[in-house]
């Protein structure tokens, strides 16, 4: 089976927006990690050490330190912006490598709902692959 990834790269100004929009739902006082966060934890049969419980594991993390990290992503760190296959409401997935104990981490991340905006983390693992910075 060949798996076909459709990517493209966001403007600054619209990683700019999606980051505001992230922190603004992150460090509001009404955050609530059970409602306004999700982080998907597949295990990966076939390539553990890039699965998101075996980074959790390795870097003694928690949803709480995962949540932490997201706040500090920059624009520097943005990659590249991905059509979510999978669910297409909304259908952009926000990708960045975030360097955490001297590895890079591949963070892919988008922001559900209407008025109860929540945050869905589907990935945060060790990049399989070498990362492009384009507002490095």
């Amino acid at each position: 089976m060949i798996e076909i990834v459709l990517s493209i790269q966001s403007k600054k100004r619209e990683v700019i927006a999606f980051l505001k929009e992230l922190k603004e739902i992150l460090e509001n006082d009404t955050f609530d990690i059970d409602t306004n966060f999700t982080l998907i934890r597949k295990k990966k049969p076939n390539d553990e050490e890039h699965s998101t419980p075996y980074t959790l594991l390795d870097l003694n993390y928690d949803v709480w330190d995962v949540v932490k990290r997201l706040k500090e992503l920059t624009v520097s760190e943005y990659s590249e912006t991905r059509i979510d296959k999978d669910d297409q409401n909304p259908l952009l997935l926000f990708v960045f490598g975030k360097n955490i104990k001297g590895k890079l981490v591949y963070v892919k991340l988008k922001i559900k709902g209407e008025q109860n905006r929540r945050v869905l983390c589907v990935s945060f693992h060790y990049a399989r692959e070498q990362m492009y910075f384009p507002y490095a």
